[in-house]
């Protein structure tokens, strides 16, 4: 019986040991997973560092560039390539007019198209000379007023719903790759832009499709030059087409301009568009319609003189465009174009930048060419 006891006493110890170990179990196994997070803890928390360190890094690095370029472009005014090609990236803003952002990229591809052209002529500019400053200063001004009148340009063309379109683009550099009667090859004529302007092709259309937005844009507001373009066309038929008897009558007209005929020149002369009309007219005396120059500067009536062949001679009656010239000195006598520039630089009554001393004037705007 006693052993009987035993066994039985035996048994439940045993099952008793069981139990214990299998909860020992448990234990160690949390005992050992604590213990190993001491190994691999470490090395998460140094990676974790290492990410938050690069970040913070590149966050210091962005400011830091971001703070050197607007340095550069805002205080410095750095109108240098690599600034140029930034600005072009980032869409940045020069000024804003009415509410619409002028584009930095817009001013610096006007200076930098002016300055190449000078400097194509006359040779590396030297920045010490006080003459090179003056005029390099001119060109800022003119470049940032030009800007500032293509934004708003833009702007009303696209209030009126209207574009300028690709074909019209490709129309006029189509013209300009025929001047002096020869058609020259895209190759050719990118080096000619790219040598007289120092500008890409894609930078040229540019140019070219502002032009032509100006153009555009003054033929649809511009009820002044329309009314002054009638009374033209009232005066000519009175004065049976004498162009000097219409300047005459029409002398207090501001807009009204007449030119008297100069030497022949030919039909691929620089001069809007007026050479190519009137080689279209017949004979002497013959008067052209109305037609908009090819610089978009306003209405022209052109009277044959004389024509060869290859040459031809005529006088002329303009009516310039001025509202949109008008409209962009409103807005700045209302201080409604903010610039985020300074330069300072004389101007007239009327708002027109002064010409440096040394009389060095504006290069014509190849897209009159």
């Amino acid at each position: 019986m006693g052993k009987v006891v035993e066994k039985i006493k035996a048994r439940r110890a045993k099952k008793k040991d069981i139990t214990i170990t299998q909860q020992n179990l448990e234990e160690s196994r949390e005992e050992i997973l604590t213990k190993g997070k001491k190994f691999k803890y470490p090395f998460q928390y140094a990676k974790h560092k290492i990410v938050l360190s690069a970040i913070a890094i590149a966050i210091v690095a962005v400011a830091s560039f971001v703070g050197v370029g607007w340095y550069q472009l805002y205080k410095a005014q750095n109108t240098g390539e690599v600034m140029y090609r930034f600005t072009k990236v980032l869409g940045l803003p020069v000024a804003e007019i009415d509410g619409h952002k002028v584009l930095y990229s817009d001013y610096l591809m006007l200076y930098r198209s002016s300055i190449a052209s000078i400097e194509r002529q006359q040779g590396k500019l030297d920045d010490s000379n006080d003459e090179v400053k003056a005029l390099k200063l001119f060109y800022k001004r003119q470049a940032l007023n030009n800007a500032e009148m293509y934004s708003y340009v833009l702007s009303e063309l696209e209030a009126r719903d209207l574009t300028v379109s690709a074909s019209e683009i490709d129309e006029v550099i189509d013209e300009h790759k025929s001047i002096d009667g020869e058609k020259r090859s895209d190759e050719a004529f990118e080096g000619i832009v790219r040598d007289n302007f120092g500008l890409s092709m894609q930078e040229y259309r540019r140019l070219v499709m502002l032009s032509l937005a100006k153009r555009k844009l003054s033929i649809e507001i511009d009820e002044d030059a329309k009314k002054a373009a009638e009374a033209v066309e009232e005066a000519l038929r009175v004065n049976k087409n004498d162009f000097v008897k219409v300047s005459e009558a029409l002398k207090d007209n501001d807009l009204v301009s007449y030119e008297s005929a100069g030497d022949a020149v030919e039909v691929s002369n620089l001069d809007s568009g007026r050479a190519a009309v009137a080689m279209k007219l017949e004979k002497k005396g013959d008067v052209s319609e109305r037609f908009v120059s090819k610089n978009g500067d306003g209405y022209y009536y052109v009277r044959l003189v004389t024509k060869d062949d290859k040459r031809v001679s005529y006088e002329t009656i303009s009516v310039r465009f001025l509202k949109v010239d008008k409209e962009v000195q409103r807005l700045r006598d209302e201080g409604k174009i903010l610039e985020k520039i300074e330069v300072e630089i004389g101007s007239g009554d009327d708002g027109a930048v002064i010409a440096p001393t040394q009389g060095q004037e504006s290069p014509e705007s190849e897209e009159s060419k």
